[in-house]
């Protein structure tokens, strides 16, 4: 990350940048980097080999992050962009607008897949959609998500965006963080940690199967909790001096 990085210390994008430096430039790297983001998840999952599928999409949000990073921060992800305005590092108005367009590029994405892939592979592999295993109660794959999420929003401010901790491997942290959690949690909830990447996809796929809506809440809660449990302890004990909320002498 870069001193350019839009969610460092910088409450008003719009009056710094200027409307499209500032704004809307950013939110078109966050659509576009999810949908690119979306579009080679998805896609690895026809492979349906865990590893090549951690592999995949570790390596590609690495990549795009180095990518978006001194334009929009690279958050690539609504539950990072949660996390990141609960530590107080993005204004309200450019966390909703990335979230918006993170929603959007998870559709385009998932809209490419299907483009790429034939209606008999597309709707075998349910869309690349996340869901929970075949053992695992919705409790399960709910704390699941919240833990998951909560090791990758941790690697995300304490790696990229805190000023005392931040460091130029940040992203290949981020990517790290990425393919360790599909490698744990793949089986059990499907690893998502990512709104956008559970929502595209499903909302493509449910044009065939309506039953991917029936546990998708767990999408979006685990990731909140979990990036609202990575800001607790980030923002009381692991944070610098500045963004601690304890003080110590």
């Amino acid at each position: 990350m870069t001193d350019r990085d839009p969610l460092i210390n910088r409450t008003n994008p719009v009056s710094e940048g200027g409307f499209f430096d500032g704004l809307l430039r950013p939110c078109l790297a966050e659509l576009v980097g999810v949908t690119l983001f979306v579009f080679i998840g998805t896609m690895s999952v026809n492979g349906n080999d865990t590893l090549g599928i951690a592999l995949a999409h570790g390596l590609a949000i690495a990549l795009l992050v180095m990518s978006t990073a001194s334009i929009s921060g690279g958050h690539l992800n609504p539950a990072v962009t949660l996390g990141v305005f609960l530590s107080g590092s993005i204004a309200p108005l450019t966390a909703l607008l990335y979230f918006i367009s993170q929603l959007l590029g998870g559709i385009l994405g998932s809209a490419l897949t299907r483009g790429v892939l034939s209606q008999h592979t597309f709707t075998n592999i349910s869309g690349g959609a996340t869901t929970l295993g075949p053992t695992t109660s919705a409790a399960q794959g709910l704390l699941c998500e919240v833990v998951l999420t909560s090791v990758l929003v941790s690697v995300v401010l304490l790696a990229a965006v805190d000023e005392d901790t931040k460091n130029l491997l940040g992203p290949l942290g981020i990517g790290f963080a990425v393919v360790v959690d599909i490698l744990a949690g793949a089986s059990v909830s499907g690893a998502s940690m990512n709104p956008a990447r559970s929502f595209g996809p499903a909302v493509v796929v449910s044009v065939y199967d309506s039953d991917v809506w029936s546990y998708h809440y767990i999408y979006w809660v685990g990731p909140a909790l979990g990036s609202l449990l990575a800001v607790i302890w980030y923002r009381l004990f692991l944070a610098g001096p500045h963004k601690r909320l304890i003080a110590v002498d």
